[in-house]
């Protein structure tokens, strides 16, 4: 099917926004890790439940990119949808993980050590 000029700038931003969205559900799975395993007791189950949590979110980024791809594309690979999706999913990944993770934790880790030094008062007013 031949596309109309005017239509691959909106296929372009889908495919980014698809991307941006798989690159969220990345998060999510090492959100989901983080929680779960605070305390890392038992080193294989966190290690089989990490690959589990990657199998299911590279699984359902595919297919959101499948969908998409589908739905903007009519089954088509271009390879500028490809790479808008690409793109995007790894400028979400580096720029969450460099310019958003590591501010939030500093804050956990100041406001955690606060609420501690204020429990050890506490304690010893007790």
């Amino acid at each position: 099917m031949l596309y109309e000029t005017l239509a691959q700038p909106l296929i372009f931003l889908i495919m980014s926004a698809g991307g941006l969205a798989a690159g969220f559900l990345f998060d999510v799975k090492n959100v989901a890790l983080a929680i779960l395993f605070q305390k890392k007791k038992n080193k294989l189950f966190s290690r089989i439940f990490s690959h589990i949590l990657m199998f299911f979110a590279c699984f359902f980024a595919f297919s959101l990119f499948l969908y998409l791809n589908l739905r903007t594309n009519y089954g088509e690979f271009r390879n500028f949808g490809l790479l808008a999706f690409l793109l995007s999913f790894c400028l979400e990944r580096f720029f969450i993980e460099n310019f958003v993770a590591i501010p939030v934790a500093k804050c956990y880790n100041k406001i955690k050590a606060k609420h501690g030094r204020k429990a050890n008062r506490k304690k010893q007013h007790i």
